[in-house]
């Protein structure tokens, strides 16, 4: 998690949403991590597919492999931020198995049910504000992620924590996404 990735021009130039990292800006792992999750930064998923494979299609098949090992079967993935591409797809139900692995993580429930990271705590380069607004919304709210693009609308897996287990929750192309998981 303490490794320094070099953000570089490809990451930079992505579309959407991004964190604003600067080209041949050393980040670590953790610190792209808050990136990605908090602020669904296209330019830190690219810096890890990057850092990890080496470039964006080898991370997919890492990523295709690795989902399918543990049940993901109706999902396809060509991309590591998930912006619409040929042949890139999921289900809320794949979706919910994602986030149910992820939880099996220290790392991951602590970024996905935080809501705010000052720079201090892990030497970051900023500070990070959450986008997830079901984590205000909700009581016990615990996570996950939002997420938008053309063809898929407006998502949200979320998770909330009740009688001690989390309950996964997930809209796809909703615009009320919030109420609607409420």
């Amino acid at each position: 998690l303490d490794e320094e990735y070099t953000i570089s021009k490809n990451a930079c130039s992505v579309r959407g949403s991004k964190v604003g990292y600067a080209e041949n800006e050393k980040v670590t792992v953790r610190e792209l991590l808050y990136g990605l999750m908090f602020k669904s930064g296209n330019d830190a998923a690219i810096a890890l597919a990057e850092g990890i494979a080496g470039n964006v299609d080898d991370f997919a098949n890492i990523m295709n492999h690795y989902a399918v090992s543990f049940g993901v079967l109706d999902s396809h993935f060509k991309t590591p931020h998930g912006l619409d591409s040929e042949d890139h797809y999921s289900t809320a139900y794949d979706l919910a198995l994602l986030a149910s692995k992820g939880f099996e993580y220290d790392t991951f429930r602590e970024i996905v049910g935080s809501k705010s990271i000052s720079k201090d705590k892990y030497n970051f380069t900023r500070d990070y504000n959450n986008i997830n607004k079901i984590l205000w919304k909700i009581p016990g709210a615990n996570g996950v992620k939002t997420g938008y693009t053309g063809q898929a609308g407006k998502c949200l897996v979320s998770s909330v924590r009740h009688k001690d287990r989390n309950i996964i929750i997930v809209v796809l192309n909703c615009n009320d996404r919030w109420n609607q998981t409420e």
